[in-house]
């Protein structure tokens, strides 16, 4: 049969139940489950349709802890010259080098008269020079950017010269 009473007319919609009655006699076994979503699906629903939503993402952004990481100021440090780092390369003066030994070294000496001692691996000059090489007669030190200063181990020509004359006396 038709619903409403066979005449053709729909039948009025039942009554609702007033909300007290409805708190005090549930309807029919209650779902432990659905209590606990319930909240969640009351808030899908006031979401728009429109709104791109990824299903497939998870909310674990949201529960992530954020960390701020302060940025440090960029401190440079200058390391503390030593006494061979202020004058200019070539202002040094080759006065020895000692090259029959395991490493070589040699001795020279800045423009106020003090001596030192440089090997493979000393800074020296005021443009961040380094000493490469040292051989028998000579030192080179390399400077970034610039050509490498060469120190030639000049022989002692008075000594010789005096030599020779001593033994022309004869």
């Amino acid at each position: 049969m038709p619903p409403g009473g066979g005449d053709g007319r729909p039948t009025p919609p039942a009554a609702a139940p007033a909300p007290a009655a409805a708190a005090a006699a549930p309807q029919g076994p209650v779902n432990e489950k659905y209590e606990i979503i319930a909240p969640f699906y009351k808030e899908s629903l006031k979401r728009s349709l429109d709104g791109k939503v990824n299903l497939f993402r998870t909310n674990l952004d949201k529960f992530t802890p954020t960390v701020e990481i302060e940025a440090e100021p960029e401190v440079t440090t200058t390391e503390a010259k030593t006494p061979l780092e202020h004058y200019d390369a070539d202002s040094y003066k080759l006065v020895l080098i000692m090259s029959g030994t395991a490493q070589a070294k040699a001795l020279v000496i800045d423009p106020r008269d003090k001596s030192y001692v440089i090997q493979v691996g000393t800074l020296i000059g005021n443009r961040n020079g380094k000493v490469t090489s040292i051989t028998s007669s000579t030192v080179v030190i390399d400077e970034p950017g610039y050509p490498p200063v060469i120190k030639y181990l000049e022989p002692p020509t008075e000594e010789i010269e005096r030599d020779l004359t001593s033994v022309m006396e004869f």
